[in-house]
């Protein structure tokens, strides 16, 4: 597809502006490494909150929820909702803590908590993994959503789709440099209003196309089962669509993976560019209510729009039969799109084609190319409906706020990315006496090797599910101990040392011995690790008593510091006390799936 001159204008003004605004509100955070990475810890709690809602809306996301519905209907979206109760953990118990400590980045943590070699160790090597390996995955995983969703919107080839993002990546690489994490925040709420803008006009336009005919529209020609919030828990043959799930999975998913696996955004505890949000707001308060706006505006509000387009691309693309049943095996989406020539055929082949084209030309029309591909892939619904029902002017708006999605979430990755290599490995091992100057010259320099690797990376992914899985089974069983940490002194460097490297063995045996595929692989993973950890923290010494002292009487955590604080004559603690804590957990649970729920009430009344 031909953008029009007006789309290109819009679209190059609002992404100039995205680096503009980057730029001007960064260009005086340069005075040390705290300024650079953290913005002199003075940011307003909104612009921390938003910030962090718009890192998680990259380009990929709207594809992702698109295809969840696609397969299962709204309650599909249980895959990512259950996050919420580690989410709201983080809010209630963590987010004043982190605050508290002082803390430049969240590997910083490790030394504060622990001490000597086993520390150091883990401190350098989460640098490593988490900063370096662990980012480049997530860009590489970023990038591959947005490639797909320029070849599918633009038909173009795989070379200059990787060439755009490559490019857009660069504009990412010049405006975090200059400006730091004050520049980052500030553009990524630049992006998120621009990114949901573009997001809910999309999803009034289509709604209100005669093709769809609104909800009452949608309501008409989809199941009833497509529109249940909850999924179906129980006999798995017992209902016809939705998503569907065994009481034991229900039990042993959504009752596990928020508090035992590390995972990008929803770390147990906080942790990530979560962390370092936390850490840059002004005070404990606005901490707080940073994190607690993230869990609203991530989990209640954001999806909607979304899953409007959704349903409206089942509706278009998908209540009418699926074609590709019977589709030749020697035709294309890329044949009926006219993006590939048609190879010539044999006079059967040609009888098989017409009849096919006969049959399914007559139920789908001119959007038959395009219910094909929707049926190999949910995500091109979404790509498919911006192309097609977007007028001139506001698709270049469009698609602009898919840019700025996918650079808010790039701009975050590489510098915290950037935060663990320069704070927690080159000021800490390489060159702790480093001058101001050199240290924030390095810091630019990774941030554009970590985008060059990315990009290379990029390039040998072909499976966005298949690197999701490998990073959900990399931290199976980790996320209690992250919690932990805080709130029990037995824990030692140790064992997070052994709850670390535990799901690389557990993947491994899960796989390669056992044969077992995920999800079952990811529960096996969590009880191998947690065994390790337990055992391990057991089998070593505590950490030594001054440690443990200055994290208590700097954090005052509560929880199981007895111990600790008997011994210092300390027992008074801020805040309230655990078990009203809990109370504010279960009911910030309940008041964000309440909103939830509210507004898709309101939606589909």
């Amino acid at each position: 597809m031909t953008l029009t001159t007006l789309d290109l204008i819009v679209l190059i003004t609002l992404l100039l502006a995205t680096v503009l605004v980057g730029m001007y509100f960064g260009r005086s955070n340069k005075s040390s490494v705290s300024e650079y990475f953290l913005g002199g810890r003075s940011l307003p709690w909104y612009i921390a909150g938003i910030s962090m809602v718009a890192t998680t809306f990259a380009a990929d996301t709207p594809l992702a929820v698109t295809e969840l519905v696609g397969q299962y209907g709204i309650s599909g979206n249980w895959l990512w909702w259950n996050l919420l109760a580690g989410g709201m953990l983080t809010t209630v118990f963590f987010s004043r803590l982190w605050r508290r400590s002082g803390l430049t980045t969240e590997v910083e943590f490790i030394e504060f908590r622990y001490s000597g070699q086993p520390a150091a160790l883990l401190r350098g090597f989460k640098a490593i993994y988490l900063g370096a390996f662990m980012n480049i995955l997530i860009m590489g995983w970023v990038n591959v959503a947005m490639i797909t969703l320029l070849q599918g919107f633009f038909g173009l080839s795989y070379l200059e789709a990787f060439t755009w993002t490559g490019l857009s990546l660069v504009g990412v690489v010049v405006y975090v440099s200059f400006s730091g994490l004050k520049g980052v925040v500030y553009t990524d709420v630049f992006q998120f209003v621009l990114a949901m803008l573009g997001s809910i006009v999309l999803a009034i336009y289509v709604l209100q196309s005669p093709e769809v005919g609104g909800i009452s529209g949608l309501k008409e020609v989809l199941p009833s089962e497509t529109f249940k919030f909850l999924p179906a828990i129980g006999n798995a043959d017992s209902s016809q669509g939705g998503y569907q799930i065994t009481l034991a999975s229900f039990l042993a998913f959504f009752g596990m993976v928020w508090w035992s696996s590390w995972y990008p955004g929803a770390e147990p505890g906080g942790g990530g560019y979560s962390a370092q949000r936390m850490l840059a707001t002004k005070d404990e308060r606005s901490s707080f209510l940073a994190s607690a706006l993230f869990q609203i505006g991530h989990y209640a509000i954001r999806p909607w729009p979304w899953i409007l387009v959704a349903l409206s691309a089942i509706a278009l693309y998908g209540s009418k039969g699926n074609p590709t049943n019977d589709l030749p095996n020697f035709i294309s989406y890329e044949m009926l799109a006219g993006d590939q020539p048609f190879e010539r055929m044999t006079t059967a082949q040609e009888a098989e084609y017409e009849q096919w084209l006969s049959t399914w030309g007559a139920v789908y029309g001119e959007q038959l190319p395009q219910a094909v591909k929707y049926n190999q892939d949910y995500r091109f619904g979404y790509i498919f409906i911006m192309r097609d029902f977007m007028p001139k002017g506001l698709l270049g708006m469009l698609l602009a706020s898919f840019f700025a999605a996918y650079m808010s979430t790039m701009s975050t990755q590489l510098n915290w990315g950037a935060s663990y290599l320069i704070n927690d490995l080159y000021l800490r091992f390489i060159s702790p006496s480093s001058p101001k100057r050199n240290t924030l010259n390095m810091s630019k320099l990774i941030t554009l090797i970590l985008a060059f690797i990315g990009l290379l990376v990029t390039s040998m992914m072909d499976s966005i599910a298949g690197v999701w899985q490998f990073i959900m089974e990399c931290g199976a069983g980790l996320g209690l101990v992250l919690i932990l940490r805080w709130y029990w002194w037995r824990i030692n460097a140790w064992t997070e040392i052994a709850a670390t490297l535990a799901p690389f063995i557990g993947y491994g045996i899960a796989h390669w011995l056992f044969d077992l595929a995920f999800p079952n692989s990811f529960f096996y993973t969590v009880f191998f690790t947690t065994v390790t950890w337990i055992t391990t923290m057991y089998l070593t010494s505590p950490e030594p008593f001054y440690t443990l002292v200055k994290f208590y009487k700097t954090v005052q955590p509560g929880g199981s510091w007895k111990p600790v604080a008997r011994k210092v004559n300390e027992t008074n603690e801020h805040g309230p006390s655990s078990w009203m804590l809990l109370l504010q957990w279960v009911l910030g649970i309940a008041a964000v799936y309440g909103a939830l729920f509210a507004v898709g009430a309101l939606l589909f009344h």
